[in-house]
């Protein structure tokens, strides 16, 4: 999934500025997509702790994209 969805969402991301909506955006999208591969729906009642436990995971879309920019 980092290769193929991250990629796209990177190439947006250089685009949006990282005011605090976009932000909010981002990393629900990638809750969203770990939430996908794990066939987990919003309305499983999982914990996002939980999610990015079960797939070994951390937040980490915000670091990259502002390591990104400042490259």
């Amino acid at each position: 999934m980092k290769y193929y969805v991250w990629s796209i969402a990177f190439f947006g991301a250089e685009i949006l500025t990282l005011c605090k909506v976009n932000q909010e955006y981002q990393e629900s999208f990638e809750m969203w997509c770990w939430r996908r591969t794990e066939k987990n729906s919003r309305s499983d009642c999982v914990r996002c702790e939980e999610v990015l436990q079960i797939v070994k995971e951390e937040r980490n879309i915000l670091q990259t994209i502002k390591r990104m920019k400042a490259n």
